[in-house]
């Protein structure tokens, strides 16, 4: 059962607007010629960025057609990985940055003031900032103090991450408004609720997705004899700690029904 009191975190130095706007500024400083001046193009690009290393260059032909070319996406994601790399120490991927840091750029004042005084962590900011006006359906100023009332329970509480984004959901299915958008949100908060970029097992899920991505684009005809080889030897290490994991999990039941 997951725990109903909030745990401590280590700070997270790029949960900032100004730690996004720095890396943004150091990839601008990198590659000026291909960076976008404006901030609304910029976070296009970065999306963009973003959809190639989720999709191969046959599926990126699919659809739309991109503003910018495969290649200069590449330099982009590769400039970026190396600025994460140097100020997280490894810790924030590409993927990670643009999904979940990103977002700090449209959040409320009030939201962002508690976030940098470390009295709620990355996902809790990111459930108070959907409460806007728009999706409250009332006046900048209610919304905001619908936020801090929220917020001060929350701390009084000292409540899970988790009752916080319920207590959210519950708020915002009153409004007719919220009642569509939040269900296609809800995928991304879920992925976000125990984010922690100093958790190791963070990175480890990170690389299942993006094994699941590329596994997704590979037909049975475009993998050679050799490397089906090379894959059955890289995966059987795999294969022992998941079985491993699988019957502590066993153990674990057998002595909760004894």
């Amino acid at each position: 059962m997951r725990a109903a009191y909030r745990r401590q975190r280590k700070a997270d130095p790029l949960a900032s607007v100004e730690a996004v706007r720095s890396v943004i500024e150091q990839l601008r400083s990198a590659l000026p010629e291909l960076i976008p001046k404006r901030e609304k193009d910029l976070i296009r690009m970065l999306w963009a960025t973003r959809h190639i290393q989720r999709y191969s260059a046959t599926d990126t032909k699919r659809g739309r057609p991109s503003h910018w070319k495969r290649e200069e996406l590449l330099t982009v994601g590769a400039r970026l990985a190396l600025i994460l790399d140097r100020e997280t120490s490894s810790h924030i991927s590409i993927s990670s940055f643009i999904d979940h840091y990103l977002r700090l750029l449209d959040f409320p004042a009030d939201v962002l003031e508690a976030l940098s005084s470390g009295d709620i962590n990355l996902f809790e900011a990111s459930q108070l900032a959907r409460l806007t006006p728009e999706r409250l359906n009332v006046s900048p100023p209610q919304a905001k103090h619908t936020r801090k009332e929220l917020l001060s329970t929350h701390l009084q509480a000292r409540l899970s991450s988790g009752s916080l984004r319920q207590r959210v959901a519950e708020l915002l299915l009153s409004s007719s408004t919220e009642a569509a958008a939040d269900a296609s949100e809800n995928s991304q908060d879920i992925d976000l609720e125990d984010f922690d970029p100093y958790d190791p097992t963070h990175l480890f899920w990170d690389q299942i997705k993006q094994l699941g991505f590329a596994l997704r684009d590979i037909r049975r005809e475009d993998v050679m004899d050799k490397e089906i080889d090379e894959l059955l030897r890289a995966s059987e290490p795999v294969l022992t700690v998941l079985a491993r994991i699988q019957r502590r999990k066993e153990r674990k039941t057998i002595k909760l029904e004894i």
